[in-house]
């Protein structure tokens, strides 16, 4: 058993899709989430910026004695993985690419995938060379979302607003009209709009979250190498680099019950 804590990190609110997962998966487990609101978004960042954000995220969160980090962002998984590893290693880090595409790969066999992703992951192809590798004869396509990370960190990703459903169709129209088999929400923002993205995509398109699949990824890993936590429910720790009102109001909506966020800047970038 390991009673230390799994740390997450993402560019805002976005990653919270992974958190509640394994808030469901993994009850017993301590917590400390760091949403980076304040150098948001991510997806227009170049790769010496993105490295420079990731280390210093990765830095705080390992302050912690973390025994994992779930790195929730699609645009620092797909193009800085690698050095960032290199950095911390001693400290297990799990991307969202790998879980995500095998399940995308599974479901959809030779058929169609979709990607939905910020400006800077569609640019690096990172999840295009992952699906082709397990899936050499399925058709892909890619497309950037950019507008909805704006839109969900602003507090408008409810089913029911129609600045939202407004946004994810006019982002979302070419894939629709692709009419893909999975579509891959390769930014752990996009989730948050899972109702209206599944009602404009209709019932043809399995919907997957990279955050979520990546989540019970690191379940399973921490399981087989018996380093989960013996503890009935563990503690949550929630910062934010952005105002921490916006924060609780927002992160309470999505994760479905109160929270108590505290402010943390990085010092040392940009």
């Amino acid at each position: 058993m390991d009673q230390r804590p799994i740390g997450v990190f993402d560019s805002g609110l976005g990653g919270l899709t992974a958190a509640k997962t394994i808030e469901a998966l993994l009850p017993g487990e301590n917590l400390i989430y760091f949403g980076d609101s304040r150098n948001a978004p991510y997806g227009t960042r170049t790769k010496p910026e993105l490295l420079a954000l990731a280390t210093a995220n990765a830095a705080f969160l390992r302050s912690f004695d973390c025994k994992a980090v779930l790195i929730a962002c699609g645009t620092v998984s797909s193009n800085v993985m690698a050095p960032l590893a290199e950095r911390y290693p001693g400290l297990p880090l799990f991307g969202v690419i790998d879980a995500a595409c095998d399940r995308a790969a599974a479901l959809a066999g030779t058929g169609r995938i979709a990607v939905a992703a910020t400006e800077a992951t569609v640019r690096s192809g990172a999840f295009e060379q992952a699906l082709r590798r397990r899936c050499p004869a399925a058709e892909l396509y890619s497309k950037p979302c950019q507008s909805l990370v704006a839109m969900a960190e602003q507090g408008h990703f409810a089913a029911d607003d129609p600045l939202a459903r407004r946004a994810v169709e006019t982002e979302l129209a070419p894939i629709r009209t692709w009419r893909p088999d999975v579509l891959l929400l390769a930014c752990t923002h996009f989730p948050l709009f899972r109702d209206a993205i599944a009602d404009y995509m209709g019932p043809g398109t399995a919907l997957l979250s990279v955050g979520e699949e990546t989540a019970k990824a690191l379940a399973e890993a921490l399981r087989a190498r018996d380093a989960l936590a013996d503890r009935a429910l563990g503690k949550r720790r929630w910062f934010t680099s952005g105002p921490t009102a916006e924060f609780e109001r927002l992160g309470a909506v999505f994760l479905g019950h109160p929270i108590i966020a505290e402010q943390h800047i990085n010092q040392e970038i940009l």
